[in-house]
Parts: structure tokens; sequence; C-alpha cells
């Protein structure tokens, strides 16, 4: 639980000290954190010690996590965006399972803990080896050192930089990010307005509050179904993750094959996503996973095959439930509130992962009571995004008025396939 708070509290700090000092150096002051404060826990004189170790732990690795997913998706061009970003989850899980395999030969908690954790200093070596985000170096108005960047990246891709594609970054360098890089967007529209336009006072913005995702019916009802589907899927992650040792079996095992059975998971999410659509896909995975948890947990002890069979069954729907939100998500919430939006999911997703090792804990001498309890908050979810409207495919809500119109051209039962069809039909007639 501590370290779950933790990485509430380094989602929160870690991402908006990476909007101030930038991608490179917060991923080195994260795996600073990381490898410091596991040593701290390793060699913790107490259990207080050891709490505060693993909270400042878990705020590191959350940032580690963050913000290279946020280096991968502003390093990408839009066409391989979505599958990279669904991909990274991958080297997660082989770390997860490498894990395991440590802790099978360093039986000792101080080492292993100190083994898990030290090297993550090696990351450090990201402030001098790896290029920074040439989207934020724009917002910071470096545009010299991002246009150095955008040299490196052609000449590593045998491709030719001219003066003239980078000479709207010169022009108008304070744009922001995600104006400068909007798909489809012309470079007359980047560029703005001509020098010679008098400027016009532009009225004060309203300033945004977290309340505003709540003041119409339609975007209330999908926040929190989305807030409720954060939350299940990472209790049901991590909880699945924690129950591993209490399947039977040889633990070791059992805690690896957890892990490894989430790489094939993401790899058919990749597949799948487009095709059955983000709303169809979350249905499946969630009952998928969840009923095989419930049957897992409602089957005598001596069964050991058939419970670890369904229990990777059903840490394979949580995991691709887990990458499908994510995408889901910034795609449901319109785009003035979209980092918002998806910052409050992360925060109720924590609360899940908070409640995960507690439940895990509790029912140690009841290992049905775990599983099912997984399972069954698992269907509740994939009936629950019934509710949503599907966005495979659609021009995506931009305002708060936009977003309560979006999806009122849909079925409830619409998913990608059955939303083309319908289209299809309504277009003939």
């Amino acid at each position: 639980m501590s370290y779950m708070l933790g990485m509430l509290l380094g989602a929160i700090i870690l991402g908006d000290l990476s909007d101030r000092i930038g991608r490179r150096n917060t991923v080195a002051v994260a795996s600073s954190i990381v490898g410091v404060c596991g040593i701290v826990s390793a060699t913790a004189p107490n259990y207080p010690v050891f709490l505060m170790g693993r909270f400042f732990t878990g705020a590191g690795a959350m940032g580690m996590y963050q913000i290279t997913y946020v280096l991968l998706v502003e390093f990408v061009g839009a066409k391989y965006r979505t599958t990279l970003g669904m991909l990274i989850p991958v080297p997660f899980s082989v770390g997860e399972a490498a894990t395991g395999v440590l802790a099978y030969f360093i039986r000792d908690w101080r080492y292993l803990q100190a083994a898990v954790t030290v090297p993550a200093l090696l990351l450090i070596s990201y402030k001098w080896v790896m290029p920074e985000s040439v989207r934020w170096l724009v917002t910071q108005n470096r545009t010299d050192e991002a246009i150095a960047s955008l040299r490196l990246m052609a000449k590593t891709n045998g491709k030719e930089l001219t003066e003239d594609s980078v000479a709207f970054i010169r022009e108008k360098p304070a744009c922001p990010a995600t104006e400068l890089f909007t798909t489809g967007s012309s470079q007359a529209d980047l560029v703005g307005h001509e020098a010679t336009e008098a400027p016009q006072e532009k009225p004060k913005p309203r300033k945004k509050t977290v309340l505003d995702l709540f003041k119409t019916p339609n975007l209330r009802k999908r926040a929190l179904t989305m807030f409720f589907c954060w939350a299940v899927v990472t209790f049901v992650y991590y909880g699945l993750s924690q129950n591993s040792g209490n399947i039977g079996g040889n633990i070791f095992i059992s805690f690896i094959l957890t892990m490894v059975i989430e790489i094939p998971s993401y790899i058919f999410t990749v597949f799948v996503l487009d095709k059955m659509g983000r709303k169809g896909t979350l249905m499946f995975v969630f009952l998928l996973g969840g009923v095989s948890c419930i049957i897992a947990g409602t089957l005598p002890k001596d069964y050991h095959s058939a419970i670890m069979s369904l229990s990777l069954v059903g840490k394979f729907g949580a995991s691709a439930a887990f990458s499908c939100v994510y995408i889901y998500a910034s795609e449901l919430f319109p785009t003035e509130y979209r980092g918002m939006g998806v910052g409050c999911c992360s925060m109720f997703a924590r609360v899940g992962g908070t409640l995960a090792p507690l439940i895990v804990t509790l029912f140690e001498k009841q290992p049905a009571v775990a599983p099912v309890t997984f399972g069954v908050l698992a269907c509740c979810s994939g009936l629950l995004a019934i509710t949503l409207p599907e966005t495979t495919g659609t021009r995506l809500p931009q305002t708060i008025a936009e977003s309560e119109n979006f999806g009122s051209d849909q079925r409830t039962l619409d998913c990608c396939l059955c939303l083309t069809q319908h289209r299809s039909a309504t277009s003939d007639k």
C-alpha cells in the first residue's frame, strides 16, 4: 500500500516536473529516486524506514514509466504512435518476470531489494545519451535545440531536413506543441496570422477545473464510468499479480507465468483494438478476465493446474484492459480537458492499486475470496462499458459541448464493426 501511494505522488509531482525541466532531466531524477530509495529499503534498520523507502521508490518508479511513455509518444510519428504506445508495457512485463527469476536465486530480501532497484541508476545516463523531446523544446522556445534534434533524427533515418521544413518553428517558436504537431494542420495554420495584422485583445480564458467534467450529464456519466473502470482494472491487475503466491504450486513459477502472460495480451490488443473497437475490446477482455477469476475462485484447492490456467486468463484480460483504458480515456474526454480527465483516471487507478494488496493479505487464508472479488468487479466494469460511445474512426470531441453530442448517432450495442455497418446502411438509405 505504501508503494502504491508513492506511485500516486510520483504521477502528480514528476509529471508536472517533466513539463518544467524536460523529459530527460525528469527521467534522471526519477531513476535517482528509485536507486537511492531502493538502497534505503534494503538497508532499513526498522519497519518505518523500510516503508518510507518503499513509498519513494514507488514515486520514482511511476515517474520513470510515465515519462518514458511520454517520450515515446512524442518521438514517434502519428502512423505508429498507437501501436508502439500499446506495446511499451511489453518490456515492463519482462522486467516483472525478471524479478521472479532474481527472487529464485536471491533468497535474502535485502539483497533482492537492492538487485531490483539499484540498476535504475543506469538510466541517469539518459540525460546525456538520449535527445530531449522536440515537442517540449519547442514549447520552451528552445528552437535551435529542437531543430538540431530533428536534424539528428533525419540523418539517422537517411533523410534530408531542409530549412524550409523547419521554418514554421523558427517563425513562431512560442506556439504550443499541441498546435505545432497536430495531425492534418497545414503549415500556414501552424504559422498563424501575418505579423502585419493588428493584434487583437483576447478575452481572458476561464480557469478550467475538475468540476467541469461533472457539469453536463453525458460527460459526467462517461467520466464516472472511466474512473470506475480504471480503479477496477488496476485493482484486478495488481491483485492477481500479488495473489500469484496463493494459487498453489511453485510460487516462483506462478509469479513468472503471471507476468509473462501480459506480453500476448498486449499484442492481442494491438491487433483487435481497431477491428473490435475500443468499447467492444474493453467489454470482451473485462468479461473474459472476470469470468475466469470467478471460476478459479470457486474450484477446489487441489485443482492447481486449472486454477493456475484460469488465473492466467484473468491476468490476460486485466492486462489487455489496462492497455485499452489508456487510449479509450484519451479519446473520450474532450481535447480541452483531456489531460485533466486522464489524470483523474490515473488517480482513481492508484486507489485500486492501493486496495489490491490489502484484499490479498486479509483473505490469505480464504483463497477463494480475492479472485471472486476481482472477477465480480471486472464483470461489472465490462457491463458498465456498454454505456460508453465508440471512438474508433470517429472525429473526437474538442469541447464539452461537442462531447455532449458525441455518440448521439450511435446505438447502445455499437462497437467498431457494428458502427461501420450501421453507418453504411444509413448512407444507403
